[in-house]
């Protein structure tokens, strides 16, 4: 299989109904997907780390998560990982533009001169490694 590096995965995450409440329902959506779209890309030879597909089922375990505003706090545990870890660079899933945390991760990467890529675009990139036998 090939491997083309070690990359943070930026997904949206956080759903606020209408009257601003969080949305857990629409959160547990999130994971999923984000679970399905960091799969794909593992498949496809980037090493990937999820933060939603690792603080996701953390959130839900831990009544105090639950029930406070604690999405800020993830966001600093997140950029921890960001600042200490060997990242290759980011791959930034659909709808990151719509998320405060995907924003403000691609600028973290980007200030740090780590390659951004988009989720199709590293899917794409992978497809044409392997139609050139580089593995």
């Amino acid at each position: 299989m090939k491997h083309l590096g070690f990359y943070y995965f930026a997904h949206p995450y956080t759903c606020k109904d209408q009257n601003g409440n969080y949305c857990l329902p629409a959160e547990n959506a999130q994971f999923n997907i984000c679970n399905q779209r960091a799969g794909k890309l593992m498949m496809a030879g980037y090493n990937i780390f999820s933060p939603i597909s690792h603080s996701h089922p953390i959130h839900l375990a831990t009544p105090a998560f639950l029930s406070g505003e604690v999405h800020g706090q993830w966001y600093d545990w997140d950029n921890e990982f960001i600042q200490k870890c060997n990242f290759d660079g980011i791959i930034l899933a659909p709808g990151w533009e719509k998320s405060i945390g995907c924003v403000a991760e691609k600028k973290l990467f980007e200030s740090q001169g780590k390659r951004v890529l988009y989720y199709a675009q590293a899917l794409t990139y992978s497809a044409a490694i392997g139609e050139l036998g580089d593995e």
